[in-house]
């Protein structure tokens, strides 16, 4: 199988986040909620590296 190199569609990187985000709000441990926040963040920090390249 052939590997795509055309990059994910930027909305997948936004509702991973939204979604690691409300995760990480339901969470009743600290643990779980910095995890989940970490992984928030990095797709934040993904979806907005994906923008900029398409920027360019």
């Amino acid at each position: 199988m052939a590997i795509s190199r055309k990059p994910a569609p930027l909305w997948i990187w936004i509702v991973a986040a939204v979604c690691f985000a409300l995760a990480a709000m339901l969470q009743r441990d600290v643990l779980s909620q910095v995890l989940f926040g970490v992984a928030a963040a990095a797709l934040a920090l993904t979806a907005v590296l994906q923008w900029r390249t398409r920027q360019r």
